[in-house]
Parts: structure tokens; sequence; C-alpha cells
């Protein structure tokens, strides 16, 4: 019996050969680093202090070949802008400041430039490159004097937009197995909205008796004047030529799913 068993298990060898291969298997991972946000209150920073913040995720990725693969994570950042760190006259005039927990689901693709595979020595290692779509819930609050007020009830420019919308992320990275089931990545993933309100800011100082109370005051926070009737009203508040943008940049550690291909461990002598 322990005869046939080896006889069996070498056949299998002989015939799996080629299958001797994690490239179809699945990848839990979980992923720590950080978000930031560019649009109107942070138009161009990238990896900027005063604008990055903690950020964690899980992720599940699908192995379909040495080349490709499908991913799906569930990431969780904050994001914060602030006129008040701008070295624009505009945006310190204007006065304005935000942030906003981001829950986001995303599925992308993934293309690995060299071919991967955790099970075999030469294959450890690849840089790739991914996009997909995403959907993401946001809610921007703003404080004043310590106190804490949630924007989007408010309609500080007059517009009841969602919280809860979709975006595009996309990036590079770059992945390497320390063993057949131990997996270490990073990537620098951007997404692109659309919306323009992630910081509650998007086009025109509404018209003054449009708003009243507590969003008129949230609206308007300038520190002057400077339209032709002496008031900000129906004046250039943020711009809607482009909308806004988030950004993850993640470590994850990821733990290769199912037996070792190609082995005869499963036979029992």
């Amino acid at each position: 019996m322990r005869l046939l068993a080896i006889f069996v298990c070498s056949i299998l060898a002989l015939q799996l050969t080629a299958q001797k291969t994690g490239q179809r298997d699945f990848e839990l991972g979980i992923s720590a680093g950080a978000s930031w946000y560019n649009g109107d209150l942070n138009p161009s920073k990238h990896f900027d202090r005063d604008h990055m913040n903690r950020a964690f995720g899980i992720s599940l990725r699908k192995n379909l070949n040495s080349r490709f693969a499908l991913r799906a994570q569930l990431n969780y950042g904050r994001l914060n802008g602030n006129d008040e760190l701008s070295q624009a006259t505009f945006q310190q005039m204007r006065n304005l400041n935000f942030t906003t927990e981001l829950y986001e689901f995303t599925t992308t693709i993934e293309f690995n430039f060299l071919p991967f595979d955790a099970l075999i020595r030469k294959k450890r290692f690849s840089p790739y490159i991914f996009a997909g779509l995403a959907a993401f819930h946001f809610n921007p609050i703003t404080q004043v004097e310590g106190n804490e007020y949630e924007l989007q009830p408010l309609q500080t420019e007059n517009q009841n937009y969602s919280r809860t919308t979709v975006s595009f992320p996309f990036g590079f990275g770059l992945k390497y197995a320390f063993n057949d089931r131990v997996i270490l990545s990073a990537d620098w993933g951007l997404r692109k909205t659309w919306t323009d309100y992630i910081d509650d800011v998007s086009t025109m100082y509404p018209a003054q008796e449009d708003l009243t109370g507590l969003s008129q005051d949230l609206s308007d926070r300038s520190l002057e004047q400077v339209g032709g009737d002496g008031t900000n009203w129906n004046t250039q508040r943020g711009s809607s030529r482009t909308e806004d943008w988030y950004t993850f940049t993640m470590v994850t550690l990821s733990f290769r799913i199912g037996p070792k291909k190609g082995s005869c461990k499963h036979l029992r002598i």
C-alpha cells in the first residue's frame, strides 16, 4: 500500500508539474497606510503632513494567472482640508475647513509586469498596476470655535448632493512573496471621483435670500467681503472645473489561502 501510494504520488507529480502553482489561489490581506484629499481646499499637495491621515483596510485577492488578479477591498480613511494651511490669498480669505471619515468598497483588476507566483521562488516579485471601480461614503464636517457641524444638511451652496457615490481607483505598486504563504505589497492608489462636494465646496456663494441662519453663517466665513454690493453672495466660492480626488497609499500583508499545490500530503499512507 505504501509503495502504491508513492507510485501514485510520483505519477501525479509528473502530471501536475505545470499546475504546481499559486496562480489561482486566494489571498486574504490586512492593510495600513495613509489617506488624503485633493480639491478646493487642497488643490495639489500629495504626501503632505498636514493632509495625511491614517487609513486601514481588508482585502481579498483572487489570482487568475501569473499576470492578472482580481482584488476586492474595504477601506477606511479620513480626509481633511483647511484654507488656513494654504499659501494662496484667496483661500486664506475664504477661511473654510472640513474633515470627513470615508468608507470605501472597491474592486480592481491587477496586472503584474513580471510573472508572479508565490510557489515559485523565481517568480515571487513583481511591480503591478491596477484599475477598477469603487463606491464610497463621506460626510463633511466643519469646526467653528470648538463646535462641529455636518455640512451636507445645511446646503451651504444651496445644493443637495449625495454623500454616497462612486470613484475610479487606479495606481501602481510592488508585491513580494516571502514564502508560499506570506505576501507583502505596497501601492499608491488615486481615486478620481464624480463629485465636487467631498469638501462641501464647488461653485458660488448662493444668493443671500437662499440661505438662512446657520446655513448662511457657515456658507460665508470669509475674512473680508469683496463683491460689488459689499458682500460675497453670488461671487466665486470654489471651482467646479474638476471634481474632488482622494488617495490611499497602503501596505498590505496577505496570506495565501489553500493547500500547497502539487504536493501529495493529502494522500494517507
